[in-house]
């Protein structure tokens, strides 16, 4: 299969162009066709003879019936297919549309952008170009493990200096703390020096159990729920913002899938207490069979669409790209003044074991 070429210019109209469509210029970067509907009736009238290589169809093949075409589309996108072709219909907008094809052998991934006209009250026609995106797909799933890899790899970094800061920093705290207690049997109970040393040494425990809290929790290791429970308390006892909770057991789900859910969400609370000014939160985890659902409202002070896009953002992003690493999506919806509401939908497996229990909470007070 050849390496896959940038697309042409947004496809006009190809009818008005003099050029043999089964030579036309366009078909370089692949099957140049013109598609007509009547009577919720497709055919396609006019194909390149690049369709071979891009649908593993002749061009006569195509032009003889459309079925022999849709009937190769692959049955989780065929829905997606019509739903995108009516709609293109329907308001006389560009058809963008991809998915996959079977042909003989193998799989393939393609993009259709057509320009539509309609003819009269029952006919409507597309011209444009399919093109095979097969390359670019392996690429995209190829970074995507690679991302998946390297988030492996951070995370196993964090749990270690989570590890490494409890035990070798702990051990040496408390050894100190020792050290100051004989010292205090030689100077004194009252000594101001060696009480000052103890509030230190104090405070650098405190300091060193938060910070290996937030490389990778302990609680996170019983699964996603006790995580996440964690996670709003102690988000409620450090800022003072309640947190009311609707938190489901979300069964054994693997490793990466149970810490990036929790990062976002561990996210989410950092925007919250940084920008939102809000005086409450609810978090929400619903378990249904092989979705989890996670939502995150607050009622700060919100923000525009125009500031999603800034460069100042990354937070967002981060979170998203999270949520696309795991074949998820997430959507954040806000108003000034009204809040934000954050919405995580990601796939899950089964892995036989049932659920928790739900857990129903009340709001989680300072």
């Amino acid at each position: 299969m050849p390496p896959f070429q940038s697309p042409p210019p947004p496809v006009q109209d190809l009818s008005s162009d003099d050029t043999p469509w089964a030579a036309h210029p366009l078909s370089g970067f692949g099957l140049v066709f013109q598609l007509s509907q009547r009577a919720g009736q497709l055919q396609f009238t006019q194909a390149s003879e690049s369709a071979q290589m891009v649908c593993g169809l002749s061009a006569q093949a195509l032009l003889r019936s459309s079925t022999a075409f849709v009937g190769r589309i692959h049955a989780a996108d065929q829905a997606d297919f019509h739903a995108s072709l009516q709609a293109s219909a329907l308001h006389g907008e560009p058809w963008n549309w991809e998915g996959r094809i079977l042909t003989e052998g193998e799989i393939k991934w393609i993009n259709i952008r057509a320009a539509v006209k309609r003819l009269d009250a029952t006919q409507v026609q597309w011209n444009g170009i399919m093109i095979n995106i097969s390359h670019a797909r392996r690429r995209e799933s190829d970074l995507r493990d690679m991302a998946a890899h390297m988030e492996r790899a951070r995370e196993q970094e964090r749990a270690r200096l989570a590890r490494d800061m409890h035990d070798e920093l702990g051990q040496l705290l408390t050894a100190l703390k020792m050290d100051i207690s004989l010292l205090r049997r030689r100077l004194g109970p009252d000594d101001a020096q060696l009480n000052s040393m103890t509030q230190l040494v104090d405070a650098a425990t405190a300091a060193g159990r938060r910070v290996a809290a937030q490389l990778r929790p302990a609680v996170l290791d019983l699964g996603l729920s006790d995580g996440l429970l964690w996670l709003a308390e102690e988000f409620s006892q450090r800022y003072g913002i309640p947190v009311s909770h609707q938190i489901e057991g979300a069964g054994e789900l693997d490793d990466l899938t149970a810490i990036q859910i929790f990062r976002i969400a561990q996210e989410a609370f950092t925007n919250i207490a940084r920008h939102a000014q809000a005086k409450s939160v609810r978090l929400t985890l619903a378990h249904t069979p092989g979705l989890i659902a996670l939502d995150i409202v607050d009622d700060g002070l919100g923000f525009t669409p125009a500031t999603q896009t800034s460069e100042k953002s990354f937070g967002l992003r981060g979170m998203r790209e999270r949520a696309h690493l795991l074949g998820g999506t997430l959507d954040c919806a806000s108003v000034p003044n009204h809040g934000t509401t954050l919405r995580v939908r990601v796939p899950c497996t089964e892995c036989g074991k049932p659920a928790d229990a739900p857990t129903s909470g009340k709001p989680i007070s300072a």
